[in-house]
């Protein structure tokens, strides 16, 4: 980050000068920190999308990554999808219950979306079967799939993780 020194003596025209520099300063730090939230949005994205692309999902990962702009000087990045749950807290009683943040948003192993997670057995949909899901070919249910669910992915938790590692290179490569 760039120090800056500014030297005035009482006259009127080094204090004038003072408070243009003050004045640029303030347009500099504006900016830098306007570029800063934007690179910090758009890394989010980018590992955001990587680990929602790279998760184990039985049934189709339709999940969607962008960056929002959340009023002055913040930004969101945002995973929309009909599968983004089941990816970031896992389905399914088969699987560990290790989120580390599952129970304080209100999710619980098998206690959303149908609740099919709970069947030890597992259960069938009609789809794509994704990472592990089996599709049944004989009996009455050949063509749909059986899944026992999906581990926990984290994959916006492990973003998180990531920006902040990645925080002071980021702002050091904005402030300068």
């Amino acid at each position: 980050m760039s120090k800056r020194v500014i030297k005035v003596t009482l006259s009127e025209k080094s204090i004038d000068n003072a408070i243009k520099e003050l004045k640029n300063y303030k347009t500099w730090l504006k900016e830098c920190t306007e570029k800063f939230i934007q690179a910090l949005g758009e890394e989010g994205v980018q590992v955001a999308t990587a680990k929602f692309q790279t998760a184990v999902y039985d049934g189709t990962n339709d999940v969607s990554v962008s960056v929002e702009s959340r009023d002055n000087n913040k930004v969101a990045v945002v995973a929309v999808g009909s599968s983004v749950l089941f990816i970031e807290f896992g389905t399914g009683v088969k699987y560990p219950d290790n989120h580390p943040e599952a129970g304080k948003n209100g999710f619980t192993r098998g206690g959303y979306g149908y609740k099919l997670g709970r069947l030890e057995n597992g259960w069938r949909y009609t789809g794509d079967p994704g990472s592990n899901g089996e599709v049944i070919t004989t009996g009455k249910h050949a063509g749909e799939v059986h899944t026992y669910g999906n581990p926990a992915n984290m994959s916006m938790y492990e973003t998180v993780r990531e920006l902040e590692e990645k925080f002071e290179e980021i702002a050091r490569r904005c402030y300068t």
